[in-house]
């Protein structure tokens, strides 16, 4: 079940939470299971789509629609957006 994006609960400081597809993972977005987020060292593809998700210190997990991530926050890419307001 896809979770509403307006709902999604904080995650480790620094990072964003989203709902993606498989196909639209990446290493080191963060998964969150039993109480703490693991970061995605490895992924291969199924036949079906999917992805099989691989993990220091968790079993794989095997995503085959929408699930809930946590990615970091690119400053870098947002700072084309940032400016200055004087309060002077």
């Amino acid at each position: 079940m896809m979770q509403d994006e307006t709902k999604i609960p904080p995650g480790p400081p620094g990072t964003s939470g989203m709902v993606r597809n498989p196909g639209e993972l990446l290493m080191g977005d963060r998964v969150h299971f039993d109480g703490q987020f693991f970061p995605i060292l490895d992924m291969v593809s199924t036949p079906s789509g999917g992805k099989i998700l691989h993990f220091d210190g968790h079993r794989p997990y095997t995503v085959n629609g929408p699930t809930l991530i946590y990615r970091r926050i690119n400053l870098t890419e947002r700072a084309d957006s940032l400016r200055c307001v004087s309060t002077e």
